[in-house]
């Protein structure tokens, strides 16, 4: 089955922070500590950036990255993190705050900001590196995307540099915004709250416990997130809301109810970030509240990758489009959203997620992936892409405009 369609604009993703990581060590694709450890090697620099931790395969104990130099090693989730000796030496004065509550898992998950700043100011955002990252991103069939974790006001000038700015949407959390003087807040989209963790992490606010026991983390009390809530209505701006799980779902859509109780209005736009496990009932208010859900296709292969950790049944109930689309009436490309959180970014793996999830109840259309993924005409490029039902995937070619 051939098909030609616009480029995508991916709706959840981190384009500064990621051109920074370009510069690390990618071991996404090993299968073992060894393989790891031998990529770890190879690397030379005064810092090395690990990326694509998967804690499901392996994991380090303290002292096996300590022959490294000064290393930071990133879970795929961007929600755990191993720090090793050199480097908790190296960065002691410069960062104290990373450096002493790195291992405190409830601290890492309410503070990810400062540690992605850390990032960005040790990996070096750049930017050419910024523009680069977008290059790459149009060849694999990525116009656009939405910047959901910036490091802070000097990236919004990269970004101009660059001359990607037109192609971003930029959103902040609440106190690096205030701290924009107005013409930058004039240029940032969204305000950015996080009400929860990740699964890869164990840290995403569940109703049940996790294989270790804990249920995950909420993040802010009630009286903290209406906060947040009133005040990006205060602004006048959208606000993006992470919540992954059905603990952290809830505590959202019920700040939200009592906002527009209280105040007969919510922000312009609202949108619930991942919402992997959101039930029915939660759906049907969020629909009648008018949010907007900004979902990733990519993320139902959680449903295998941590099946063992997740409680019963929660790895059937993940991403369940099907439940969101025929029966509460969310609509792709109106009120439901696709993007990816991180690489792979490109059309071909984004395709495949919407049409060849691990569920029937997670599988999408190719016109419900399209509406919810896809630049609204051809004016930048278009994607020709083949499916290949038999094998479960899809090739594509990029013509750029």
């Amino acid at each position: 089955m051939k098909q030609t369609l616009p480029l995508l604009h991916n709706t959840h993703t981190h384009p500064s922070i990621f051109a920074a990581m370009k510069t690390g060590v990618d071991i996404s694709n090993a299968q073992t500590k060894a393989e790891a450890l031998a990529a770890m090697d190879a690397h030379t620099g005064d810092f090395i950036l690990v990326l694509g931790w998967h804690s499901t395969r392996y994991t380090f104990e303290p002292t096996e990255l300590d022959h490294l130099a000064p290393a930071l090693v990133c879970n795929v989730s961007l929600h755990e993190f191993i720090l090793n000796t050199p480097a908790r030496t190296h960065f002691a004065d410069a960062h104290p705050g990373v450096v002493k509550n790195i291992d405190d898992t409830d601290w890492v998950e309410r503070n990810l900001y400062q540690i992605l700043k850390f990032i960005a100011a040790n990996a070096g955002v750049t930017a050419d590196g910024i523009k680069a990252f977008y290059r790459g991103l149009a060849e694999e069939g990525v116009w656009g995307a939405d910047d959901m974790l910036l490091p802070g006001r000097q990236v919004i000038a990269l970004y101009e540099a660059a001359g990607c700015l037109s192609r971003t949407r930029l959103w902040a959390d609440p106190d690096s915004f205030s701290a924009l003087d107005p013409e930058d807040r004039a240029k940032v989209f969204g305000i950015k709250v996080f009400m929860d963790g990740a699964v890869g992490a164990r840290t995403a606010a569940l109703n049940k416990p996790y294989d270790t026991g804990t249920a995950g983390l909420l993040l802010k009390t009630d009286r903290e997130l209406y906060r947040d809530l009133a005040q990006a209505l205060e602004w006048n701006k959208p606000v993006a809301i992470h919540n992954i799980g059905d603990r952290a779902t809830a505590q959202v859509i019920s700040s939200l109810t009592a906002l527009k109780e209280n105040t007969g209005k919510l922000p312009p736009m609202v949108r619930l970030e991942h919402c992997q496990y959101i039930t029915p009932d939660m759906a049907e208010t969020a629909k009648s509240l008018g949010a907007v859900l900004s979902m990733q296709p990519n993320f139902s292969e959680d449903s295998i990758q941590y099946k063992e950790r997740l409680p019963g049944g929660y790895a059937e109930r993940n991403n369940p489009f099907r439940m969101l689309i025929d029966q509460a009436g969310f609509v792709p490309g109106k009120d439901l959203f696709f993007g990816t959180d991180g690489p792979p970014h490109g059309v071909e793996a984004a395709v495949t997620a919407c049409l060849f999830p691990p569920l029937d109840s997670q599988r999408l259309t190719l016109e419900e992936c399209i509406a919810g993924y896809c630049l609204p005409d051809m004016e930048k490029g278009r994607i020709e892409i083949e499916i290949d039902h038999a094998l479960r995937g899809v090739t594509a070619r990029v013509v750029l405009h």
